[in-house]
């Protein structure tokens, strides 16, 4: 999770996805989705906690190469039972990310044969990818996915995390439960997904990588590459991009498509990472354990923060005063890390007006990204992979109907998680309850709350919002949030009237 100087936080470890109970995925700083406990100022913190055993202080080892993926506990376990439907059908997979992945399993697993393309190398020998890595938390939401295909998750204590850690600035630590989570870096997670899918289905796919997308005709359902065997054009029946936010499948859905709208969001906010770093810290910071016994991790503050920091004596005078709860080694341990680091981008939001076109899908960051803040770029795209196989059984082998039908099927979905995902931005304004977006949140939150108490069998069992990380669908929270912050406007206009008229009658008595 990225931490926040902002708001007096620590410099986090596991960036991406954390979760409030049972999975309500909780971000670098976040509007308090699931239980998560007051911050500074008003701000959220959660982090999550790992139930790895604490390493014992040590020097600072040189910097590692690649690191290996996790090896699962067994092999993967068969497929759901799937009559294959498309068989003799092929698919071009554009990115071999967990998304590409993923989706390359479902679509092998209906009978077809799956080329997945990707421009980077593969993640193992990738040392930028590896170095820049964040960390991804699978929660229920994208474990379902997972489970349908019948791949294992890794259960060494270095992959789970135990619960949610919250720094004030005063130093104060609070600690809440919950389990079933996964933890994995980036980087090995992509490389886990694509062991997987080679043992699970070793002749259905492959993997090309080195293989930069150069075009994409449309018409004659043929995608080009260029790569270290020179120029590739292969043919498919369907074209699947999950090629991330900068999707050049996108780009020449757009090209198709003049009327096709993408609108692209920064987060605004950019991050650095530190790696192999010893010490008995948890639950005292937030960090990644590594199955070396090390710790890594990440250091965000908003874009452009990193400018005014030029020497490693800045980086430590940030650290002492902004990120409580950091050993004192670590401090000139992480400066001398990151001041020679360019920071990454922590993310974008990324709303399409369809996903879909003759033969083509998009699905992952490509689609749909979002930012860090409610932790669930990963678990959205995983998801988004097992709704692709539902539409593949719901068509019937009938191909041709599957891109609509996926964007029938995941559109409002997405667009809704885009909306959400904006929303929780106005935490970071700090401009309380004269922001609508916080005051919409806050009384969906309050009243929810409320009603769950009072009328669980009525309501539920708690506000939607903090069921962002179950398979309650994404527009289903939005509404609810929208209903019960129109409930709280109601109530509150209702109450003023109420007050109004009394009031007047006091006034009007007294006036007599």
């Amino acid at each position: 999770m990225l931490a926040s100087p902002s708001c007096q936080g620590v410099a986090g470890g596991r960036r991406q996805q954390a979760a409030a109970p049972r999975g309500a995925a909780a971000p670098l700083l976040l509007p308090a989705p699931a239980g998560a406990r007051r911050g500074p100022r008003g701000c959220w913190q959660q982090r999550p906690w790992s139930s790895s055993p604490r390493s014992a202080p040590g020097p600072l080892p040189p910097r590692a190469g690649a690191s290996a993926p996790p090896a699962a506990d067994a092999a993967p376990a068969p497929p759901a039972a799937v009559v294959p439907l498309y068989t003799g059908k092929r698919a071009v997979v554009v990115g071999a990310g967990p998304a590409g992945s993923t989706a390359a399993m479902f679509l092998a697993r209906q009978g077809m044969t799956v080329d997945v393309f990707e421009r980077r190398p593969e993640p193992r020998d990738d040392e930028v990818d590896t170095g820049r890595a964040y960390i991804i938390i699978v929660i229920p939401r994208g474990q379902a996915a997972l489970n349908d295909l019948g791949v294992p998750l890794p259960s060494a204590a270095e992959y789970k995390t135990k619960g949610t850690v919250r720094h004030n600035k005063k130093g104060q630590v609070g600690v809440s439960r919950e389990e079933g989570n996964v933890t994995f870096r980036r980087s090995s997670l992509a490389q886990y997904l694509i062991d997987q899918a080679r043992a699970a289905f070793p002749t259905a796919i492959r993997f090309h990588f080195g293989a930069a997308l150069e075009g994409v005709d449309i018409a004659g359902r043929t995608a080009a590459f260029t790569g270290p065997g020179g120029r590739v054009a292969a043919r498919y029946d369907l074209l699947v991009g999950a090629d991330g936010v900068g999707s050049a499948v996108r780009a020449a859905l757009q090209g198709h498509f003049p009327d096709m709208t993408v609108a692209v969001t920064d987060s605004g906010r950019e991050y650095k990472t530190y790696r192999g770093l010893r010490g008995n810290i948890e639950p005292d910071v937030t960090a990644h354990s590594n199955p070396d016994g090390t710790y890594s991790g990440t250091m965000s503050l908003k874009t452009g923060g990193f400018e005014g920091l030029a020497t490693a004596a800045d980086y430590e005078g940030l650290l002492r005063a902004k990120f409580v709860g950091l050993p004192d080694a670590w401090v000139p341990a992480i400066a001398a890390q990151v001041v020679n680091e360019t920071p990454s981008p922590a993310g974008k939001r990324i709303r399409c007006s369809r996903l879909d076109g003759p033969g083509v899908l998009l699905l992952g960051d490509a689609a749909h990204a979002v930012t860090p803040v409610f932790g669930q770029g990963a678990n959205s795209a995983l998801e988004s992979c097992k709704v692709l196989g539902q539409v593949l059984a719901e068509a019937g082998g009938k191909l041709d109907e599957v891109p609509a039908r996926f964007t029938a099927a995941r559109l409002e979905d997405m667009h809704a998680l885009n909306e959400l995902d904006a929303k929780a931005y106005s935490f970071f304004r700090r401009r309380g309850l004269a922001d609508p977006d916080f005051l919409q949140l806050l009384s969906h939150v309050l009243v929810g709350t409320i009603l769950s108490k009072l009328v669980p069998f009525l309501y539920g069992r708690q506000p939607a919002l903090l069921q962002l990380g179950s398979s309650v669908r994404y527009s289903t929270i939005t509404a609810a949030v929208r209903r019960d912050s129109l409930a709280a406007a109601a109530a509150f206009a209702a109450l003023g009237l109420w007050l109004g008229v009394k009031l007047a009658a006091r006034l009007a008595a007294g006036g007599a």
